[in-house]
């Protein structure tokens, strides 16, 4: 008795994944296979572990990486390059979504083949792929909630490229910045970061006060809910507290966001609530205690 159509199909679709990521080893079919492999990203759930684990795949692809530093360094960046490199650091996120990968890719020093291409300045449409695609890249590693990940990414200058394009970049870079960001700060490590110097609280806080503002002109609610969570988390710490209480945005606390069912951030009602009761009570503390 033939095979069920439906199991064939699942098999000639599995060779030829397996094919194409046994092109990555051949400058000639990298590029198909890239983009093939790139689109099935979301529906190939082990395909972080079979890049990860196949012979010449990851070695493939960083040498696609490589091959774009003379256009990071001359800041140019061809629409034919973008699309390259994007569907090879596309690859690289669907590994970085695995727990156990992230760590590994944090421990090969992976990172810095990649954090070169957010120093690109142009505001073209083929650099903004490319920062998004390592966006992306470094969310799916925060994701995996290792302190070694938070640890390595502080060495590193992502906080300052995070908080620039929080507050100067496109919409979607607010949003991944903005979520980066908090993932740093919910790790213990990262707060006391933040908060070990004066010059590094203040730069935080006087930026998340411009993109308030910002989202007061122009609306985004992933943006603000990571936002407020940001602030929900540095009022954990005693310095930054202080900060806060004294350069907190008047919109959080008078209810200027609180609209039903904010579409990206329902829950917008309850989240800043949470944060004013934390901060009064916050306050209150700080009050009794120097009485």
């Amino acid at each position: 008795m033939n095979a069920p159509n439906s199991v064939i199909d699942q098999r000639m679709e599995a060779e030829r994944i397996y094919g194409w990521i046994t092109d990555l080893c051949s400058s000639e079919g990298r590029l198909v296979a890239m983009l093939e492999l790139s689109e099935r990203r979301s529906q190939v759930e082990s395909l972080g572990h079979l890049l990860w684990h196949s012979f010449g795949a990851v070695a493939g692809l960083l040498q696609e990486i490589m091959s774009i530093y003379p256009s990071v360094l001359t800041n140019v960046l061809s629409y034919q390059e973008s699309q390259r490199i994007c569907a090879a650091i596309g690859l690289f996120q669907a590994m970085a979504s695995d727990r156990c990968i992230a760590l590994q890719l944090i421990r090969c020093e992976f990172m810095s083949y990649l954090m070169p291409m957010l120093r690109l300045t142009p505001q073209t449409r083929s650099v903004e792929h490319v920062r998004l695609s390592v966006l992306g890249v470094v969310c799916g590693l925060l994701k995996s909630d290792h302190k070694e990940v938070v640890t390595y990414f502080l060495g590193t200058d992502l906080m300052p490229h995070v908080l620039h394009n929080l507050e100067l970049g496109s919409s979607m870079s607010k949003v991944l910045c903005a979520f980066a960001l908090f993932r740093i700060l919910e790790n213990e490590v990262g707060l006391s970061f933040v908060g070990n110097t004066m010059a590094r609280k203040m730069h935080l806080i006087h930026t998340l006060a411009r993109v308030v503002h910002q989202l007061t002109l122009e609306m985004e609610p992933r943006v603000l809910k990571h936002v407020v969570r940001s602030y929900f988390r540095l009022a954990d710490h005693p310095q930054c507290l202080v900060l806060i209480l004294k350069h907190l945005p008047p919109q959080l606390r008078n209810g200027y966001f609180c609209k039903e069912k904010l579409p990206g951030y329902e829950n917008a009602n309850m989240e800043l609530a949470k944060l004013s009761c934390k901060l009064a009570n916050k306050e209150a503390q700080i009050y009794k205690g120097k009485e």
